[in-house]
């Protein structure tokens, strides 16, 4: 079994390295659809695209907002 205090210490990097990724990825796919040639004209891409795009930049808030926090260590 690990050391509690070792995960404690290296398991909020992984969870913001994956939400780092997950924000680029939803950033991309939202420009993507924003500006993919359609059929059409069609407002209902448009409208996902930036609600995708949105959504990244809030991930890339909460991913600032985690690399500045410290870990919280319980007491000795």
């Amino acid at each position: 079994m690990d050391d509690p205090k070792t995960v404690v210490k290296k398991e909020p990097r992984k969870s913001l390295v994956i939400l780092f990724l997950a924000a680029i990825f939803t950033i991309v796919i939202g420009v993507i659809a924003l500006f993919a040639p359609g059929a059409e004209n069609t407002d209902m891409a448009d409208n996902v695209g930036w609600i995708m795009i949105a959504i990244g930049i809030a991930c890339l808030g909460l991913y600032v907002y985690g690399r500045r926090e410290r870990p919280k260590v319980p007491p000795k």
